[in-house]
């Protein structure tokens, strides 16, 4: 997992045409840290399909803005620059799996 500025996720969307899967996070927030290890697997079920990103919204308030997340966790599938998909709060692990589906 990357943990990305908002730089780094323009230039991944610009460079890869493997889709990427941006968790936004905080710290205070325990849905994040259940989250992280089911997110962890998907990525590692799909090593060469997909990039994992995390981004913490105290760190990089701006771009939480730009993207509309106003909670966390929230995970947001790119493909490239475009938003193809997102899911907000703590979700069974089967949606994040057929987010991810829709994409490869």
């Amino acid at each position: 997992m990357i943990q990305a500025s908002p730089s780094a996720l323009s230039q991944l969307q610009q460079q890869s045409e493997t889709p990427i899967l941006a968790k936004f996070v905080a710290p205070h927030c325990s849905g994040c840290i259940t989250l992280k290890p089911v997110l962890e697997q998907i990525a590692r079920n799909h090593a060469e399909q997909l990039h994992l990103i995390e981004i913490d919204i105290t760190e990089e308030p701006e771009l939480a803005i730009d993207l509309d997340v106003r909670s966390v966790p929230t995970v947001v599938l790119f493909q490239q620059e475009q938003e193809i998909g997102r899911l907000v709060g703590l979700q069974p692990k089967q949606y994040y799996t057929h987010l991810v589906q829709q994409a490869l």
